[in-house]
């Protein structure tokens, strides 16, 4: 039996439990896969943090939403079996539902499509509903609580934390329960709250369904708190195009800053986002899928992924009329990533990334890693900062996992264990072993391997590839989706991609006013999400922004300036430095960017030479925004899919910018 002083483990015996699985673990407690011996079945526990039970207040509050929760009988919020007290530890009995959350989901996969999101949506509302007809708030909705079966069905988990909108408030203290990123405005002020909070809330989460991040984001809880309370909700047709904008009033109204200008209800919310769908194609099939009782009697899991694919940013420096072409190596969009990772439902405090891990992040190579789309994961003895981030196909940003190490011993020691019990193997481009070196500038920085996963899809293995830096003592790990991107995979490791940039300190998620003024211009495929900032060059230039791109683009680098006098006159210095030439052997030294029917600017390319491989480049400037666009052509052996000379340059950029 446990006691009030002795750890919960794994084959241990809690009450009438014997605890046979770790689940998951967070800040509220732990989730362990359970036999009832009393009652012969299996179930989910959640035991809750010793510290709670001795807090009277707590105590009370958590009596009485277990109790509203467990009286709940609708078909999409999670079954609570019992409820209480053992050894000192509250404890919650749930069904144990064979799935991931949602928050893994969009982590591993990236946003569904509008059609799933809005079934989704149906679901957790109709689970709401009924938990505000019953007079109990959830306060804590966002991806990480919700839970989908294989089949699609969905539930609604982790009531324990809710509270009673009839009941005055348990939590005198003022702490906030539930996560930033889904709070609503009245969240931060209001004592009283309503139904309309959840409202909000679930709105955040259509939103971050439909577009795969999150409405409002910060670098710390207060900015995101402001963001909460006074930007604009943003428009998901803007940040994914497949994304009809039917859905942007949707959005809006479910955001808006007053509770009374919300949809009166979740259900009323749901049935706004189906309706923005348009009408309904007869020949397609229903997506809540039937209850299937005899599969909601099993599993909560949560599955950990990354993965990814690699090519090259091309980007170029522009100093008073000199270019310098900057290589920056780029990942393929990929999927889970096995590992160590401890499956279960996350708490926001704890994927929140901590000073060390931003640390690390900074150095890390990728346009798009960044705090919206990177989780923190608990470092053990041996560690000081790990972390997972999802793919951005808007930057063709791998998924992966990162390590750094509290001694390079300790980091060698892991990478040698991963290498031996995962059977990696020398990169194809390296000599055979069981693994090759990975170099920076020349020299040999670490180590690099390679290997198929078999861990989710036996019978198509991920590709995967290893890194490592020795100096940092740090550790990436990327993986593909299926064999039809090894060739990603071994471009990238070919060319030595993959690897961190130890003199890198810059905050990823930093930008300028100047920066996100330049944001305004760049268009829909080069946002805040894909793009990083760089210290302007010269004296010109007030912004500089490199971004990624997707899947067979070539990588693109931004410069604003403070008036457009400033842009004509380095456009000019450059046209005549390099020397540039109208693309495509056109006549005349540059060619007319034409936007529509009308004159956006001009733009002239060049050859650049300053590379190991001598590249076409394209430069344009804006006639009346003061802004540049310059972009480069793929390398010829990237096994990329888009523009390798300076023809298909010039036409991608003409469809693109046109």
């Amino acid at each position: 039996m446990t006691s009030p002083h002795h750890p919960l483990t794994v084959g241990s015996r809690f009450g009438p439990y014997r605890l046979d699985r770790l689940i998951g673990r967070g800040g509220m407690g732990e989730v362990y896969q359970a036999y009832d011996t009393v009652k012969d079945r299996t179930v989910a526990i959640k035991v809750l943090p010793e510290r709670l039970a001795q807090d009277p207040m707590y105590r009370q509050r958590f009596q009485r939403e277990s109790h509203a929760a467990a009286r709940l009988r609708e078909a999409h919020v999670i079954p609570i079996h019992d409820y209480g007290e053992i050894d000192g530890r509250l404890f919650i009995d749930m069904r144990l539902v064979d799935g991931d959350s949602l928050r893994a989901l969009l982590r591993d996969a990236g946003p569904g499509s509008p059609e799933r999101t809005v079934g989704l949506i149906e679901q957790i509302a109709a689970a709401l509903d009924a938990a505000h007809h019953d007079g109990l708030l959830h306060r804590d909705i966002k991806p990480d609580n919700i839970l989908l079966t294989g089949d699609g069905f969905a539930y609604l988990v982790d009531f324990g934390i809710a509270q009673s909108a009839t009941d005055p408030s348990l939590t005198k203290d003022g702490s906030a329960v539930g996560s930033y990123h889904y709070m609503a405005p009245e969240r931060f002020a209001a004592t009283e709250l309503t139904p309309a909070a959840d409202v909000y809330a679930l709105a955040c989460v259509l939103y971050e369904c439909l577009t795969g991040v999150r409405p409002f984001t910060g670098a710390n809880d207060a900015q995101i708190m402001r963001a909460h309370l006074f930007e604009t909700p943003p428009r998901p047709s803007r940040v994914r195009a497949s994304v009809p904008a039917t859905f942007d009033p949707v959005i809006a109204r479910g955001l808006a800053k007053s509770p009374q200008e919300r949809y009166p209800s979740a259900g009323a919310l749901a049935a706004a986002a189906r309706a923005a769908l348009g009408p309904a194609d007869p020949g397609a099939s229903a997506v809540t899928a039937p209850v299937d009782t005899a599969a909601q009697e099993r599993t909560v899991t949560s599955a950990g992924g990354s993965g990814p694919r690699a090519g090259r940013l091309r980007r170029l420096v522009s100093v008073l009329g000199v270019l310098v072409l900057v290589a920056a190596a780029l990942g393929f969009a990929g999927w889970a990533v096995a590992s160590k990772h401890t499956s279960g439902i996350a708490v926001a405090d704890d994927t929140a990334l901590t000073p060390a891990d931003i640390e690390l992040l900074a150095k890390v190579d990728g346009l798009a890693y960044k705090r919206q789309n990177c989780n923190h994961e608990r470092p053990d003895s041996t560690t000081v900062a790990v972390f997972l981030c999802a793919a951005v196909p808007a930057s063709s940003t791998p998924a992966a996992r990162f390590w750094r190490f509290r001694s390079t011993d300790a980091m060698r020691d892991y990478y040698r264990t991963m290498v031996s019990t995962l059977h990696f193997t020398s990169c194809p481009a390296d000599p055979a072993g069981n693994d090759g070196p990975s170099m920076r500038d020349g020299k040999e920085v670490g180590r690099k391997a390679c290997f198929a996963n078999k861990a989710e899809t036996p019978n198509a293995p991920k590709p995967t590839l290893l890194v490592t830096d020795t100096a940092l003592a740090a550790i990436a790990v990327y993986i593909y989706a299926g064999p039809d991107q090894t060739s990603f995979r071994d471009y990238r490791a070919k060319n030595n991609g993959g690897q961190f940039h130890p003199d890198a300190t810059q905050d990823p998620d930093f930008l300028s006013a100047e920066d996100r003024a330049l944001l305004t211009h760049t268009g829909p495929d080069y946002r805040a999400s894909n793009c990083r900032h760089a210290d302007p060059p010269g004296s010109l230039a007030n912004a500089y922004l490199l971004c990624g791109s997707k899947i067979g683009a070539p990588g693109v680098s931004f410069f604003g300036f403070p008036d457009q006098r400033s842009a004509d006159v380095l456009y000019q210095g450059d046209l005549s430095q390099f020397p540039g030439h109208a693309c495509g052997g056109g006549a005349g030294t540059d060619t007319v960017w034409r936007k529509g029917s009308g004159q956006a600017g001009r733009f002239f390319c060049f050859v650049d030479a300053s590379s190991d491989t001598a590249q076409n480049c394209l430069v344009a400037v804006h006639s009346t925004l003061g802004l540049f666009v310059i972009t480069c052509v793929l390398p010829q052996d990237s096994p990329e899919n888009g523009p390798k000379d300076e023809a298909a340059l010039q036409s991608w950029f003409q469809q693109n910018f046109g």
